[in-house]
């Protein structure tokens, strides 16, 4: 079994990198396996190195690939893994957000390179996006545009990468872009909508941390949407504290927002539209179909981790578990 691990110069904090690579040589030498660090050039390198490590091993031994960065960073490795099933995938999170790993217990475990290396296989969902993949999420929307500044601000040697995101939602609410969309649910009837906010999401937290979609589960091969209609700025504000905390699918706010859980769901746009997969802008033309893929990841969970599985369910505004 060979491991790879794919660093990602733009992730993290300066010269990360380097000191990552040094820390995997270490733990892998220690542990005596046979390893490999690459690292990228650009948006989609990630991608392509490993379907072209993937088309290469003709022999079919097992292969896994760590992606070392951010949520974006973990999409790209998944989806140049996702054909080949001797493909095994784990995270070591570099990113701003790393809202993935936020899906686990003991996420501390994803920052030790030992742990890493014994880490347990379990099989998870993927959303297919179109011709495209998402691990944790797509946003539609205002969470689309935030990503969209959080990108430009986080050039910004004044701001905090860890802020990037509240500034980039600050920005975003001064004009408040909304999408009307047209929607069909798990193929039927198209109904049309006017959306401040969107969310179809795999796994349970957006950027860096917002608890926007507490029902989504990474192992029931559904999707979990989220849907917020284009409110005034006021009331859309009054929802911020709890769309961060994750207790915001209570009655009051039945008038403004709708959550379900799907197998696939359908948008009409008017024309090219900007969504985000799991932090990264893409540009759909006019059509995007999502579709859960069940048990479509064999992903590693490092040693003092576990998936957190337990069903949520709101009560009285409070996410128990």
């Amino acid at each position: 079994m060979k491991h790879y691990f794919i660093t990602n110069p733009a992730a993290g904090k300066k010269n990360s990198c380097e000191i990552l690579s040094g820390d995997i040589e270490n733990a892998c030498r220690e542990k005596g396996v046979s390893f490999e660090i690459y690292k990228t050039t650009g948006v989609g390198d990630a991608t392509d190195f490993v379907r072209r490590t993937c088309k290469s091993n003709t022999a079919g031994e097992e292969l896994r690939f760590f992606a070392c960065g951010g949520d974006g960073t973990l999409c790209e490795v998944v989806s140049g893994a996702v054909e080949y099933p001797f493909a095994a995938v784990g995270l070591i999170p570099k990113g701003t957000g790393n809202d993935f790993v936020r899906n686990f217990s003991n996420n501390e475990s994803f920052f030790d390179f030992k742990s890493q290396l014994d880490a347990t296989e379990v099989s998870l969902d993927i959303l297919k996006c179109n011709d495209m993949y998402a691990v944790n999420m797509v946003n539609i929307g205002f969470d689309c545009e935030v990503v969209k500044k959080m990108m430009k601000i986080k050039r910004s040697p004044l701001v905090p990468s860890k802020l990037a995101y509240i500034f980039g939602l600050l920005l975003t609410f001064i004009k408040k872009p909304g999408v009307n969309t047209s929607i069909s649910i798990n193929g039927g009837e198209e109904v049309e909508k006017s959306l401040l906010l969107t969310t179809v999401a795999n796994g349970c937290f957006c950027g860096g941390g917002f608890h926007s979609n507490p029902l989504a589960l990474l192992t029931d091969g559904k999707i979990n949407t989220l849907f917020v209609d284009n409110v005034k700025r006021l009331r859309f504000l009054s929802l911020v504290p709890s769309y961060k905390s994750g207790t915001h699918l209570v009655p009051k706010n039945d008038d403004i927002l709708s959550s379900g859980t799907f197998d696939s769901i359908d948008f009409t746009f008017d024309g090219t539209q900007s969504i985000s997969i799991d932090g990264e802008v893409r540009e759909v033309e006019k059509k995007l179909h999502i579709e859960a893929i069940r048990g479509g990841l064999r992903f590693l969970v490092p040693l003092g981790s576990a998936l957190i599985s337990k069903v949520k369910k709101m009560t009285e505004g409070v996410l128990a578990q």
